[in-house]
């Protein structure tokens, strides 16, 4: 009798590293002063704007 006609099922743990890669480029956290991101949070407020076109234009 196999393991699926039986019902029993198999499970592996397998565990997470959070390290990084060897190698792999240090990405630093972008910080935004207040008034900028008030300047582009009113910005995407304006009729037919549109977000993604100024997060791209403000990088």
């Amino acid at each position: 009798m196999s393991a699926l006609s039986s019902g029993t099922r198999t499970f592996h743990m397998i565990e997470a590293v959070a390290d990084r890669f060897e190698g792999a480029p240090r990405q630093l956290r972008r910080r935004w002063s207040d008034d900028f991101k008030a300047r582009a949070v009113a910005e995407t407020l304006e009729p037919g704007s549109s977000v993604s076109a100024i997060a791209r234009r403000l990088d």
